[in-house]
């Protein structure tokens, strides 16, 4: 049997608690002025038996109080592993993990992040003996949970009074009480790290492990505290046809996905996920840069795990970077995907890929069970969130379908000087260009035409702004119709088509 932790006393003249939370930036905070910790006080979490393992129930995101975040957060994977308060907590518990970590239950997998958000409640609350049960249960069931580590290590040097030490053995300031030389501690815990009194040189493997630990700690605490507004929805959605049944946002500020369901009264938020970007950040613009792109893209293959190396977790969904505009503005690169974390990791520092997206092995799961081909993926540094149907998003893809809607009649009446109009010069005499508009001819110079399934996306950065239209177009003689993408750049003024092919 495990030894029983004693409880976490505060004294009447301590304090525990999470400070400058809506700053986004979380800083364990503890002054003792007046009491020591018994020497001896040292909690071991419990090796749980494989047919005792507490599992977490599955929650449905629309029963679940509090934050919309926090409600909808899945991830991890593990099995039974003895955490410790040290930085071996969370560098050598990786290599447990990486043993053991098929072996979590799904339950248990997919309530991770949730779990550890609930953790941090109670040390707001005071609950430190909750905290201290919950974080040990939650390292031994998912020993690849770093970060939930790092937790359970703090709560762990609190309770045996070192609470004046960091994992990288670095000095944190500390201060003594009058009259209790060694007893009055403040130590802040900053995943900033700003706070930390670092050593002279560059930074250990395991003080930069430490910080990659803490500022992924506060990516998920502004995620959890600064959840979208009910109902909203980015601004670039303008409009989805049917055969859209998903939607995918990332804010690369807060390292999240957000996941969203196409019904008939619009877009419904059903999830979001913790998600790592590029080692240099975002707006990538050559092969190698080590930064996520930024755009409007969409879901191509689905790559199963056992294809591809351990690396890339339960698998990968690869998106069409470069998209069009990227290819007109001059960014380059390749192989862009959203895939999942190594079996020895639960999840990636913010910033640690070469550009991927990396989710943690049930969420990465859970999206290629869910989304379909096609699928946008909007990827912004910070999302834009308006109402549905808000006014001014309404009046731009109302716009925009006359936009379409004069292409259609362009098209129609075989006018060529309104179709020199919308296209930019450019494509038009392009022999590719030229092809395609012979095989555009042959399906919409016919009676009885009609556009379906239209979908316009908004875009705008430095080099411009655009709009991305998907549609089929379809009639009699080709009942199956022809499935388009264009991209549109507004020029003088004016919309002009200057990529234009079929979707296979």
């Amino acid at each position: 049997m495990p030894e029983k932790a004693r409880p976490l006393a505060l004294p009447p003249t301590g304090l525990l608690r999470l400070h400058a939370r809506a700053a986004g930036v979380a800083v364990l905070l503890v002054a003792l002025s007046a009491v020591s910790f018994s020497p001896a006080a040292h909690a071991k979490p419990a090796k749980a038996k494989a047919s005792k393992t507490a599992t977490a129930k599955p929650v449905a995101s629309k029963s679940v109080p509090g934050k919309a975040g926090a409600a909808r957060l899945r991830a991890a994977s593990g099995k039974p592993a003895l955490a410790a308060a040290a930085v071996a907590t969370v560098g050598g518990a990786a290599a447990v993990a990486a043993t053991h970590a098929k072996a979590a239950a799904p339950a248990q997998q997919s309530q991770a992040e949730a779990r550890l958000l609930a953790i941090i409640r109670q040390v707001e609350q005071r609950d430190l003996d909750g905290a201290l049960k919950a974080a040990g249960d939650l390292t031994a069931e998912v020993p690849n949970f770093r970060a939930a580590q790092l937790v359970y290590a703090d709560l762990l040097r609190f309770k045996t009074g070192r609470a004046g030490e960091v994992l990288a053995g670095t000095p944190v300031a500390a201060s003594s009480a009058p009259g209790h030389p060694g007893q009055g501690v403040l130590v802040r815990h900053n995943l900033s790290v700003g706070s930390v009194a670092r050593l002279e040189g560059p930074a250990s493997p395991a003080q930069a492990q430490l910080q990659d630990l803490q500022n992924e700690l506060k990516r998920r605490l502004h995620a959890d505290s600064g959840a979208p507004p009910a109902g909203s929805v980015p601004g670039e959605f303008l409009m989805l046809g049917a055969s859209v049944r998903h939607a995918i946002a990332i804010d690369a500020s807060k390292s999240r996905l957000y996941l969203f369901a196409h019904e008939a009264g619009g877009l419904r938020l059903v999830g979001d996920f913790y998600v790592s970007v590029g080692k240099l950040g975002t707006d990538k613009w050559q092969e190698g840069d080590q930064r996520t792109p930024l755009g409007i893209y969409f879901v191509g293959r689905h790559i199963p795990g056992p294809r591809l190396p351990e690396f890339y977790g339960k698998g990968a969904l690869t998106v069409n970077f470069p998209n069009d505009w990227d290819k007109a503005v001059g960014r380059s690169g390749s192989g862009i995907w959203l895939h999942g974390s190594p079996p020895d990791q639960f999840s990636r520092a913010p910033e640690a890929s070469d550009g991927c997206l990396v989710l943690a092995n049930p969420d990465l799961t859970l999206l290629m069970q869910t989304v379909d081909r096609q699928t946008p993926v909007l990827i912004r540094e910070k999302l834009q969130w308006v109402a549905p149907k808000a006014q001014a998003q309404q009046k731009a893809a109302d716009a925009f379908v006359r936009v379409v809607e004069e292409w259609k009649s362009a098209w129609d009446g075989a006018d060529p000087r309104k179709l020199a109009a919308l296209y930019a010069p450019d494509l038009l005499q392009s022999p590719a260009s030229r092809a395609s508009q012979e095989r555009l001819a042959a399906y919409l110079n016919r009676p009885g035409v009609t556009l379906q399934d239209l979908s316009i996306y908004s875009w705008k950065d430095a080099k411009g702004e655009i709009r991305v239209v998907n549609l089929r177009a379809s009639s009699k003689s080709f009942a199956e119709g022809l499935p388009l993408r264009q991209y549109w750049r507004k020029t003088g003024g004016r919309w002009q088509l200057f990529s234009e092919d079929v979707m296979g």
